[in-house]
């Protein structure tokens, strides 16, 4: 990593109007160049439907920011997480920027996620494509085992 800096998961409830509108749209970009990495829906999102998402999103379903701190302040968000609760599971997914792949942030992510998910005594589990190895050597890394594979969508639970 260049240099050590703090990581905050910044949940995107907590933001309103403009900041609301720079993370929606922060989010939406960074999906849509990661979008054949999805494994449930895959198009393009356009702003208006990344507003009718939020503006319909269930309450089990919590979406962060990861954000890069410095001194306690905000530097630059870099990345974005999401946790879906339901009937005692977390479903976790995130992707970071391409320029800050390789330096360790998607593991220090997924374990952010991991921590909020296990205050809630949940079973944590995630979906990946069985073509996507990178993550899947990262979720192996952290625990992840195989649970169940449908088509090219693997679903991995957190055995620790």
């Amino acid at each position: 990593m260049e240099e050590e800096l703090s990581v905050i998961l910044l949940p995107l409830k907590e933001n309103k109007g403009n900041n609301l509108n720079y993370y929606l749209e922060y989010m939406r970009q960074i999906r849509n160049n990661y979008k054949d990495y999805m494994t449930r829906f895959r198009d393009e999102i356009t702003p208006e439907m990344q507003k009718n998402w939020y503006e319909n999103l269930p309450e089990n379903i919590n979406p962060y920011i990861f954000i890069a701190c410095e001194h306690g302040v905000v530097i630059y968000p870099f990345g974005y997480g999401m946790i879906q609760y339901e009937d005692g599971k977390s479903l976790l997914t995130g992707a970071i920027e391409d320029r800050y792949r390789g330096k360790g942030y998607g593991r220090k992510l997924f374990l952010k996620l991991i921590d909020l998910s296990e205050e809630m005594d949940n079973k944590i589990f995630l979906e990946v494509l069985d073509t996507n190895t990178v993550a899947l050597n990262l979720y192996k890394s952290l625990g992840f085992k195989f649970c169940d594979q449908k088509n090219n969508v693997i679903t991995m639970e957190l055995k620790k």
